[in-house]
């Protein structure tokens, strides 16, 4: 569990200061309009709070998404990508935490075998 905390605290401290997901998940090369970046933020924090993030919210503008092509475009491969993307640290969060409990309980599992069994001759070998 204390590697899974580990593992953790460095994304909590830092999803405190990141860029909108159009600024690192876009090129700066390519030639998006401003609704399909704007759509992309929105379809991105939504896929990951989708997925489970605490840091995240559910954000579309509906009459905009209904209306606007560039911005529903954006918002919906956003929302796929970084759905899945947070799914990804979920299962790594989740599996770090697992193995970390399996160590654990393989420690206490042999502490118990010795338990009661005196060793202290096997000291001198």
């Amino acid at each position: 569990m204390r590697f899974a905390i580990l593992f953790v605290l460095p994304f909590t401290v830092a999803a405190c200061d990141l860029p909108e997901p159009s600024e690192t998940l876009i090129s700066d090369q390519s030639r998006v309009s401003p609704a399909y970046r704007a759509g992309f933020d929105d379809g991105c924090h939504s896929g990951r709070q989708a997925a489970g993030s605490i840091f995240d919210d559910f954000r579309k503008d509906q009459t905009r998404f209904n209306s606007d092509r560039d911005y529903a475009q954006g918002w919906s491969d956003a929302f796929r990508q970084c759905e899945t993307q947070e799914e990804a640290v979920q299962r790594r969060v989740r599996s770090a935490a697992t193995i970390d409990a399996i160590n654990q309980s393989r420690g206490n599992q042999f502490d118990r075998v010795l338990s009661g069994i005196d060793y202290s001759g096997l000291e001198n070998l």
